[in-house]
Parts: C-alpha cells; sequence; structure tokens
C-alpha cells in the first residue's frame, strides 16, 4: 500500500482501528505514512504514549471526560479532531488549556454511511465556520469515510458508492470555497475504494484493513475479477480438542476468539483443502472436513483465517508476529475496556 501512495502520489494516513498497535503504526509511519487514523480517544493515547506523530481522531467524540484527554494529547501531540455537530465543537474549544495551541478540526461529513457527519452541506459549511472563528481551534477541512462501500463484491456497485461520496465531498469542499474557507484535508477511503478514491477529491486516504485481510475483503474482486493483492496476514491460532464425530473436528476458538460480524473464516491452515468452519458457541468452533480426506487429529493446530480483522484484534492481547523464523509478540492496546 505504501508503494502504491508513492507512485500514485496520494497521502496515507492508516487506520488504528485495524492493529490498536503501536509496533504497526510505527512500520507504517517509517513507511512513509502521513499519519495515523484513530477511532478512540484511547487508541489516540496509545500512540501519542508512543511517539507516534500525525493523529487524526476520525469518530466524533463527546463528554467532557474525552474532551479533555483531547486536550491533553494537544498540547504535547500532534492530534486533530472530527466534528459533526455544534456541540462538540464548542466541548473542545471549551477544554482547551490555557497556553494550548490550536486543536486542528476537521467536519465529518455522511457520505451514505448514515452513522456519523453531517447530512447537509448548509449545516456543515456553518459548523466550519463556527470551528474557523474559535480561537481555540483551527478548522483544517473535511472527511467523509464511505463504509458502507467498503466491502461491497461487485466492482461496480462499489464504484458507484464511492464516486457517490467524493461527489458529496466535492460539492461541500466548493461551497466552504465560496465562503473563503480552505480544506487543507480531505480525508476518508479505505481498503475496498483506495484505488477509485486516489482520483480525488480525497488527498490522503484512511486506509486499514490492508495489513491483515479477513473473509469480508476476500469477498471483493475488481473488473478483471481479481480479488484483492493483500495477502492475508492475520490468523487465530486453535487446538483441535474433539475428533468424535466423522467428517469434523472441534477447535477451541469461538466468538471469544474469533469476530461474529463477518462471514465465516475462509483460510483455515492446517486442515484439508476445501475444510469449512462454523461457530459452536463462546469457545468452540466446528471445522468440517471434506469427505476422502483426513482429518487433523486431536491437539493440532490451525490457524484460523480472521472474520472481520478489527473486532477480531480487540479479543487479543497480543501478537505473536512471525517473520523469516523469528518470533516477537507485540501488545494490542486501547481495547475496549481498558
Amino acid at each position: 500500500m505504501a508503494a502504491w501512495a508513492r507512485q500514485t502520489r496520494i497521502a496515507l494516513r492508516p487506520h488504528a482501528k485495524t492493529h490498536k498497535s503501536a509496533q504497526i503504526a510505527r512500520l507504517q509511519e517509517n513507511a512513509g505514512a502521513r499519519g495515523i487514523a484513530c477511532a478512540t480517544v484511547a487508541e489516540a493515547e496509545l500512540l501519542a504514549s508512543a511517539g507516534i506523530g500525525g493523529l487524526l481522531l476520525t469518530a466524533p467524540q463527546m463528554g467532557d471526560g474525552k474532551f479533555a484527554r483531547i486536550a491533553k494529547i494537544n498540547s504535547a501531540h500532534d492530534i486533530a479532531v472530527v466534528v459533526d455537530h455544534i456541540a462538540q465543537v464548542d466541548g473542545l474549544a471549551a477544554s482547551s488549556r490555557a497556553g494550548d495551541k490550536p486543536l486542528p478540526v476537521l467536519v465529518d461529513v455522511d457520505v451514505g454511511h448514515s452513522r456519523t457527519g453531517v447530512a447537509d452541506l448548509g449545516e456543515g459549511v456553518r459548523l466550519a465556520q463556527s470551528i474557523a472563528a474559535s480561537d481555540k481551534l483551527k478548522f483544517v477541512g473535511i472527511q467523509g469515510f464511505a463504509g458502507h462501500a467498503q466491502h461491497i463484491p461487485r466492482p461496480d456497485e462499489r464504484n458507484s458508492a464511492a464516486d457517490n461520496a467524493a461527489d458529496i465531498l466535492r460539492r461541500f469542499a466548493k461551497a466552504l470555497t465560496e465562503v473563503g474557507l480552505d480544506c487543507e484535508l480531505i480525508s476518508g477511503s479505505g481498503t475496498g475504494t483506495y484505488r477509485r478514491d486516489a482520483a480525488g477529491p480525497y488527498n490522503e486516504l484512511q486506509v486499514g484493513s490492508y495489513v491483515f485481510m479477513d473473509s469480508d475483503y476476500a469477498r471483493i474482486v475488481d473488473e478483471s475479477g481479481a480479488g484483492p493483492c493483500f495477502e492475508p496476514s492475520l490468523f487465530v491460532l486453535a487446538t483441535v480438542v474433539s475428533v468424535n464425530i466423522p467428517g469434523q473436528v472441534t477447535v477451541d476458538a469461538g466468538s471469544k476468539a474469533l469476530a461474529t460480524n463477518g462471514p465465516p473464516p475462509c483460510n483455515l491452515v492446517g486442515a484439508p483443502k476445501g475444510s469449512s468452519y462454523r461457530f459452536a458457541g463462546d469457545e468452540h468452533g466446528i471445522v468440517g472436513i471434506p469427505a476422502g480426506h483426513k482429518a487433523p487429529a486431536l491437539g493440532d493446530r490451525l490457524l484460523i483465517g480472521a472474520t472481520h480483522c478489527d473486532p477480531t484484534v480487540n479479543l487479543h492481547a497480543c501478537y505473536h508476529v512471525i517473520d523469516a523464523g523469528q518470533a516477537q509478540t507485540w501488545s494490542i492496546g486501547a481495547r475496549y475496556g481498558e
């Protein structure tokens, strides 16, 4: 992804919500990323404490406690945030401490995902003007994340959704220009649409899942029918704990080990080709073995590819990283509840 971005001359701000790891963020930074996107204040705190720069908090936040934590990061590190309501603007400004540099703020735009973001461009312009009018804040641009487009399997439908999102952002940027506000940043996109979105109006891409990939992304194809160019790298190590039923084995990895908000794992290492996985409760999964193939034995280990990589990572405390025969353990931080 970094090599492609250099060739295309587009900036990357990869998303830490995928990996929640200071080590991986550092690798992305060293590969040329402009900065790192974060979904939660805890992720921003984790990366700021590791000295990672160029942080962007991509989800609108609310509450005095979170505003104060953002102000604390901004006082010593490099962070920008997004908002979609005047109450967030007021709260962030009120939490700014004496002597702090102005906090960079982007307006979050609903580009069809219907989750966060301003839905009316006139309202968005007024919100941007209120940011620009504050001596505690600095208006720096807009964000539009088309999450609904990222996993659409067919390229024509996926491109149409991405193009509609891009058009909304173009019209918003134009409306801001007309009132004298410049969009330094137009941020968004993702692993599913990054090639399409490089044509603009984005000047940085918030790609995330490319570092791991998962069963959801394995379903998408391009115009030639080819799948994603990124290899799967995230697996859950499971042990066969029961072999008493013909045609299947039971492993000790269920819904507490693999996220359930995605298609079943499609990448099983250590099981015969054509094997399948299905959830069988909190602690267990069933691996179906094709007829005529030898089933794994009791105690054998299997690698199970991630269903949805982001929430699967959130279920675990660390990675066991294997590279050229060398093994390391990298911590996973900023998990929900921590």
